[in-house]
């Protein structure tokens, strides 16, 4: 079964927004090349060719939740984790 960390939750409710790789990487806390790496592994997994076939892919699989703008993308409240969410339908 494919499971989405909390973190890639968050990063593609990023990619929704329009957030670029460097603004990512600011707000996660991470290297640009981390979160570069982290696309590169998401659009592998999703079997996407960019970005913008990634988003859509996640809302067509409702992975990104329909009729939220923007998605969301917010840090977890407090110090906890995010949960370990599984794909819909698998």
């Amino acid at each position: 079964m494919n499971v989405l960390s909390g973190r890639d939750l968050r990063l593609l409710g990023m990619l929704a927004c329009g957030h670029t790789t460097d603004r990512a990487a600011r707000e996660l806390r991470l290297s640009r090349h981390t979160v570069g790496e982290e696309i590169s592994g998401l659009l592998g997994r999703f079997g996407c060719r960019n970005r913008a076939e990634l988003v859509a892919y996640c809302y067509a699989h409702r992975l990104l939740p329909v009729g939220v703008w923007p998605p969301p993308h917010d840090p977890p409240a407090g110090d906890r984790p995010m949960p370990e969410l599984s794909l819909v339908g698998e």
